[in-house]
C-alpha cells in the first residue's frame, strides 16, 4: 500500500517506521527542511558548528510506548540525560528548585534535538521543503488510481492510497476543508476546529567562552520569559557560549507584529535579571517565532481515522490524549500499530 503522511514531526515518522517497517510504501510531505518538527536544532556561530535548541529543549518520557522508544535512543546514544541542575527564579530571586516541578528524569540530544526526527527518517522517504495545498478523494476510480491525491503547491501531486495527516491541527483543518465534498470529515472538522496552540518565541543567543554558566536552564514565572536553556551545558564539543530563551506565549501574543529588534531588547532586558548583566550583550542573536508551540486542549482518543472502504484517512500529533513529545509519539505509535494490523496483506 502507498501511504502518504503530511508532516514529518515526531508523530509522522513514528507511524511512518511503523508502516514502512511493515512493509508498506511509505512517502512523507514536509513544508520545511528539517525533520521532527519543534524537536528543531538551528546550526549558528562560525562555519554554523554551533547547535541550539530552540524548539524543545529537553522531555520526559510517561507513557510506556515512548519510555520504549527513549530506551532505544539511549542505547544508541543519540539522547542523554540532562537538566540535574534546573534552577527557578520567582519573579525577584534564583532559586535552587522549581517548587512547581514535577519529579522525573529529563532528556536531551547531545547533537542536536534535529537528530531524533533524523534517525526515524531513516526508514521512510521524507521529501522536504514540499508544502502540501489540499486532498482529492478519487475513491471511486479506485482500479484506475489510488484512492487520494495529495495536492501540493507546486502544482505537482502525490497520489497514495492512504493519508495520514501529522500536522497541527489547524492546518490539518484546513487540508481537510478541501474533501468536504467528497468524503465524510465534517466531524473530525467540528472536533479539531476546537484546538488551538499557545505561540512562543525563541531567543538563541552566542557568548564568549568565559560567560558560559554553571547550570543546565533556569525555568522563570512572573516573566516574559518561560525557560533558559543552557545549550552549552548539553555538547561536550561546544565552546562558545550558547543560551536559547523560550517566551511565554502571552509575550509571542503581544509581540506578534513587533519587529525583531524590539522583540530582542525586551527579551535581553528580562534575561538580564534572572542570568546577570553579562547576558545583555551577546555577540550574535536569532530568533524563531513558533505559532504551533503547544495545545491549549487536547482530544480524548490516540488518533482520528475516517472508515471509508478503500479510502483510508487519519489524523494523529500532540493534540491527542496530551499536549507535547510523548503524546505526539504514543499518536503515531498507536495508529501505525493499529494500521499495520487492519492492512496487513494489502496490495
Amino acid at each position: 500500500m502507498v501511504i502518504g503522511i503530511i508532516g514529518a514531526g515526531i508523530a509522522g515518522l513514528t507511524a511512518g517506521r511503523i508502516l514502512s517497517k511493515a512493509g508498506h510504501e511509505v512517502t512523507i510531505i514536509e513544508k520545511s527542511s528539517g525533520f521532527g518538527g519543534r524537536m528543531a536544532t538551528r546550526y549558528a556561530g562560525k562555519d554554523l558548528q554551533l547547535k541550539l535548541d530552540h524548539g524543545i529543549s529537553y522531555f520526559t518520557a510517561k507513557s510506556p510506548e515512548f519510555q520504549k522508544f527513549t530506551a532505544e535512543l539511549l542505547e544508541k546514544k543519540i539522547i542523554k540525560l540532562w537538566g540535574d541542575n534546573f534552577l527557578f527564579y520567582d519573579g525577584e530571586k534564583i532559586l535552587e528548585r522549581n517548587p512547581n516541578q514535577k519529579e522525573g528524569v529529563t532528556f536531551t540530544a547531545a547533537s542536536g534535538m534535529n537528530s531524533i526526527g533524523k534517525y526515524l527518517s531513516r526508514w521512510v522517504d521524507v521529501k522536504n521543503n514540499t508544502q502540501a495545498g489540499g486532498l482529492t478523494h478519487i475513491g471511486e476510480n479506485r482500479r484506475k488510481k489510488r484512492s487520494w491525491m495529495i495536492n501540493l503547491l507546486s502544482s505537482d501531486t502525490f497520489e497514495a492510497d492512504a493519508v495520514i495527516i501529522a500536522t497541527p491541527a489547524p492546518q490539518a483543518y484546513g487540508l481537510l476543508n478541501t474533501t468536504v465534498d467528497e468524503v465524510s470529515t465534517l466531524k473530525i472538522i467540528r472536533e479539531i476546529d476546537e484546538i488551538s496552540y499557545n505561540p512562543s518565541i525563541s531567543l538563541m543567543l552566542g557568548y564568549d567562552k568565559s560567560n558560559t554558566p554553571d547550570w543546565d536552564g533556569i525555568h522563570a514565572s512572573n516573566s516574559s520569559i518561560r525557560f533558559i536553556s543552557n545549550e552549552t551545558s548539553k555538547r561536550e564539543d561546544q565552546d562558545e557560549c550558547t543560551l536559547v530563551v523560550h517566551s511565554t506565549a502571552d509575550f509571542a501574543r503581544k509581540h506578534r507584529k513587533s519587529d525583531e529588534e524590539t522583540i530582542k531588547k525586551a527579551l535581553l532586558s528580562e534575561l538580564a535579571d534572572i542570568a546577570g548583566g553579562w547576558s545583555v550583550t551577546p555577540n550574535w542573536s536569532q530568533l524563531h517565532y513558533w505559532k504551533f508551540s503547544q495545545p491549549v486542549k487536547s482530544l480524548n482518543r490516540p488518533y482520528f481515522e475516517i472508515e471509508v472502504e478503500e479510502t483510508p484517512l487519519a489524523l494523529i500529533g500532540d493534540y491527542y490524549e496530551g499536549d507535547d513529545i510523548d503524546a505526539a509519539y504514543r499518536s503515531g505509535y498507536k495508529l501505525g500499530k493499529h494500521w499495520e494490523e487492519k492492512f496487513k496483506g494489502w496490495e
